[in-house]
């Protein structure tokens, strides 16, 4: 890269940043060159209206630790489920979710689409295009191809640096929005399984005639 150009108009420069890590070496980034395009998730959100809690739960896998069957403990206390408030709530976050997933989305395909030429990788210098001469007259040339503009180098030499920075930005974003999207995924199983409790509970059979 070339030395630093002073300005007429930047009166507060920043510092020159140290390059070298002790040996001499410039210091990267742990993602410098790094290809995590691949890693960058594509979000949506699956459900338009989140399932009936009038549906039986499906099995969402071992949920953890698991208490010993034989020893299932002492009963619950009495406790209230309001379904309609937690619908309600469900609802709300499925709206939050459709925005949010809209603009990662925005964004992640801008960058995707941007990254390779947004820093100046691929500027050029415009070639002398001959104009006026003739393959007749003397000394002809034909027009020679554009070259690298002067801050190209330093345009890659950036772009390494930063396009894994944007695309470690996206990979983090886009997981927490798919992990937003387990949450409420477990909000409408525990309504479903609140519900199937519901429809299964029974009254004990009245005692037998002493």
């Amino acid at each position: 890269m070339s030395g630093p150009i002073e300005s007429a108009y930047d009166t507060t420069p920043l510092p020159e940043p140290d390059e070298s890590d002790g040996d001499g070496s410039q210091e990267k980034s742990a993602d410098n060159g790094k290809d995590l395009g691949g890693l960058v998730p594509e979000d949506k959100v699956a459900w338009e209206t989140a399932p009936s809690f009038n549906q039986d739960p499906q099995d969402i896998g071992d949920g953890g630790d698991q208490p010993d069957k034989k020893d299932p403990g002492p009963p619950a206390g009495d406790f209230g489920v309001s379904l309609s408030s937690l619908r309600t709530a469900e609802a709300s976050m499925l709206v939050e979710a459709r925005a949010m997933v809209a603009k990662y989305e925005e964004v992640r395909t801008h960058v995707v689409a941007a990254k390779d030429t947004v820093f100046g990788q691929t500027a050029k210098d415009k070639p002398d295009d001959g104009e006026g001469h003739t393959s007749l007259e003397a000394g002809y040339h034909p027009p020679a191809e554009a070259s690298d503009n002067p801050f190209a180098p330093a345009a890659r030499e950036f772009a390494a640096e930063m396009n894994p920075a944007m695309e470690r930005a996206l990979l983090q974003v886009g997981s927490a929005l798919e992990k937003f999207g387990e949450y409420i995924a477990l909000v409408n199983h525990s309504g479903q399984a609140y519900g199937h409790t519901d429809r299964e509970s029974r009254f004990p059979a009245p005692p037998g005639n002493a």
